[in-house]
């Protein structure tokens, strides 16, 4: 049997798992519901991956247009159009992105909202200064997919992907490897480590700058930035 690094793993199931988390919020009712949980819960914690957001899209030049994937009910707008940026959102739900047009009512330096798959992005090549992954990676369980969305990344970014990624080498991984195992528990995608991102996107043709985490090896929430080889 041929011998395979964890990265070059294929699951079965992933293909099928992604196809199920692009449909899991594609009713009105969970994008309304997952709106108002994001003003609910976690918002120290939300706070925190806004200041790293922040942080590096300071980097951008003035006037910079950012692409947010999948921008779900419009949580980055604020953090996006704050700093002057121009912002377009992409959702693969239709009525998330009616959710994010409510957030995003009267904001002149929202562009536009289209409906958008991270695997086949409907846009030309260089269309954006960044781009940002957010809380999308973590839950797919293939390599392949993630490989997939992180080079259709780098083709429409002119320089930069800000992404978001659960870390395999931490506490919290550990905890739900122990009730997964022990105890049952289901629990879908798969945590990576960050020299497993670094590949993926290399094979995409990003290079990875920089990696950030809540509590590095203890939250299981990090953060990376990319930036695209090979720029014209």
């Amino acid at each position: 049997m041929e011998n395979k690094t964890p990265d070059q793993d294929f699951h079965p199931n992933g293909e099928a798992h992604a196809e199920r988390a692009k449909r899991a919020w594609q009713s009105r009712e969970s994008a309304a519901l997952y709106r108002q949980s994001r003003h609910l819960v976690n918002t120290a914690r939300y706070r925190r991956e806004d200041a790293i957001i922040k942080e590096w899209l300071k980097k951008l030049p003035p006037k910079a247009h950012v692409l947010d994937l999948p921008c779900g009910t419009g949580r980055m707008i604020d953090n996006i159009t704050g700093l002057g940026f121009q912002y377009t959102g992409g959702d693969i739900s239709s009525h998330m992105i009616e959710e994010a047009k409510n957030e995003a009512a009267g904001n002149p330096n929202v562009i536009r909202f289209v409906e958008a798959d991270l695997e086949k992005l409907p846009f030309a090549d260089n269309s954006f200064d960044c781009i940002i992954i957010w809380r999308i990676l973590h839950h797919q369980a293939d390599s392949l997919v993630r490989q997939r969305m992180l080079a259709e990344a780098a083709r429409v970014t002119r320089r930069w992907v800000l992404v978001s990624f659960h870390h395999l080498l931490s506490a919290t991984a550990l905890r739900k490897f122990v009730l997964r195992t022990c105890f049952g528990r289901r629990q879908n995608g798969r945590p990576i480590t960050h020299w497993q991102l670094r590949r993926e996107a290399e094979r995409g043709g990003l290079r990875l700058v920089e990696t950030k985490g809540l509590r590095k090896y203890i939250s299981i929430n990090w953060y990376a930035c990319l930036e695209k080889e090979n720029r014209d």
